[in-house]
């Protein structure tokens, strides 16, 4: 499987590189840069930057968490920096797709990439991909986090109603319990935990990579179980539809009224942080008015507001200690893939 996707990558990032072309120039305009500490463009300490257009490159289909999330964001960069922050929804490949797109982009700032940690975490300490979402691009900053990622089956589903049901029923049918995985993303990573801090045998099964297309299989009896972010599922719950099991959170979370799968002996955390990348050799004066303008728009009250309808938080780290974090949990993740 690993071998076969490393292929199905590597073809996708051949051939954005095609349509890209091959050099990549700074904010300035001159190829590559001067290496400076947080991006390896210039260090100059003004730009003109922007001028025009950003493009916010976003891995997954319209209406999801990572989507939503960058769509409040650029709202607000559109009035702190006085252009248009436009969204691109990009699919494939599990974010791969667009996560070589972006890094074949041109180095001039007007191309990023609006992703989440669950999956680039887990494929970067999977080494599932030809390229690293540290050394490959520059890390701008992070913007919010998510941790209300649930696990989920359909009410009325008469083998199980809660979580020690579930487990029960897993336990007396190994390998049947269907359950809906993205290789190398998030969902891989809690299946993972679930089989080991469980001690049952899924049937994973990949019915797509986007929460769209997740729900819709979930909904069409593709799969027993879900995890998903709860601002795609509340209204759901809130109808009767869907029975949370828990929530993959370190305590329970604002809002959301149910357990999680660590207060229930099952120490199963799954937190999301969603961060910006420029592609490599960015003028590193853009990446750090990039990043001053996220830190202003993601400290105010509009923001924090806007995202607790959704159940997350504002969460702004720079891209040093962003990179710091990320890399200390990839190491603590490798775990999990060392077979």
């Amino acid at each position: 499987m690993k071998k076969m996707l490393a292929r199905t990558l590597a073809l996708a990032m051949a051939m954005t590189l095609m349509l890209t072309g091959c050099g990549k120039k700074d904010g300035g305009g001159n190829a590559g840069g001067s290496g400076a500490p947080g991006g390896s463009g210039s260090s100059n300490t003004e730009t003109s930057w922007p001028k025009e257009t950003v493009t916010m490159v976003v891995p997954y289909a319209a209406g999801g968490d990572t989507d939503t999330y960058c769509r409040q964001l650029c709202a607000l960069l559109t009035k702190e920096l006085g252009v248009n922050f436009v969204v691109v929804n990009t699919t494939g490949g599990a974010g791969v797709v667009a996560s070589s797109s972006v890094m074949g982009a041109k180095s001039d700032g007007y191309t990023a990439l609006f992703h989440h940690t669950g999956t680039m975490l887990t494929q970067e300490a999977a080494g599932s991909n030809e390229f690293s979402f540290y050394d490959d691009f520059e890390v701008v900053a992070t913007v919010a986090r998510d941790d209300t990622y649930a696990l989920i089956a359909k009410a009325g589903d008469s083998r199980f109603s809660d979580l020690e049901g579930m487990i029960s029923w897993a336990k007396a049918n190994p390998g049947k319990l269907r359950y809906s995985i993205t290789y190398f993303g998030a969902t891989h990573a809690v299946a993972t935990l679930m089989e080991q801090t469980m001690g049952i045998e899924m049937n994973s099964i990949d019915v797509g990579s986007s929460t769209a297309d997740r729900l819709t299989a979930f909904m069409a009896d593709q799969c027993d179980v879900l995890v998903v972010n709860y601002m795609n599922i509340a209204d759901y719950i809130e109808n009767g539809d869907f029975v949370v099991l828990g929530i993959c959170a370190d305590e329970r979370v604002p809002n959301v009224d149910h357990p999680t799968l660590k207060e229930q002996g099952y120490d199963v955390v799954q937190s999301k942080q969603y961060e910006i990348r420029l592609p490599k050799g960015t003028d590193q004066a853009i990446v750090d008015k990039l990043s001053a303008a996220i830190e202003k728009v993601t400290t105010t009250d509009e923001f924090a507001e806007t995202l607790a309808t959704y159940y997350a938080q504002p969460f702004y780290r720079n891209a040093s200690d962003t990179t710091t974090q990320d890399l200390a949990d990839v190491e603590e993740l490798k775990g999990l893939f060392a077979e």
